[in-house]
């Protein structure tokens, strides 16, 4: 070949000056423009097939689809059950309820009468100590019940019911 000859790209067609310019390729002689074209598709093949990367758009139309079966779905969901209407909560200050003010004996103030009972001036037997915690209790629900009949605001229910629990308290420690 001469050196002012033309020659072309054998993909794209185009025409270059010189030889030099064109690389040799499984396909041919290609231009710079295709081998990076070239490039750019096989790097594409191996981020897609090799390394299963999927694009952006791929995800996205993947998750509209996602997204409609979810809203057919509550669509269906409110057709049976009807629309719910959300509440507006307000703070759990606010809002002090005589059935959730957790008046119950816990795991600790049982231990400590325990010990109090079985290790006093007039130490008592186990199943004793645990009859008297039981009694106790059973003694806590009826004064419950009493002042959730009496008593309407659920601070004064609270502060009657602590002056209650301190006179069993005192009348356990009095007999022991």
């Amino acid at each position: 070949m001469k050196n002012n000859q033309e020659v072309h790209c054998d993909k794209c067609g185009r025409e270059v000056a010189k030889l030099k310019y064109l690389k040799k390729v499984n396909e041919g002689f290609l231009c710079g423009k295709c081998i990076k074209e070239n490039r750019a598709k096989h790097r594409e093949f191996l981020r897609r097939e090799v390394l299963k990367i999927p694009k952006r758009s791929d995800l996205l139309k993947e998750w509209a689809e996602k997204r409609k079966v979810r809203e057919k779905e509550q669509e269906r969901l409110r057709k049976i059950y009807g629309d719910a209407k959300p509440e507006i909560k307000s703070s759990k200050k606010d809002k002090l309820k005589i059935n959730t003010l957790g008046l119950y004996l816990t795991k600790d103030e049982r231990l400590f009468l325990y010990k109090k009972l079985v290790q006093g001036e007039n130490p008592l037997s186990s199943e004793e100590a645990n009859k008297r915690i039981k009694n106790l209790t059973e003694q806590m629900k009826i004064l419950i019940e009493d002042l959730r009949n009496k008593v309407k605001t659920p601070l004064e229910f609270r502060k009657r019911f602590d002056e209650g629990f301190a006179r069993l308290i005192m009348e356990i420690e009095n007999e022991v």
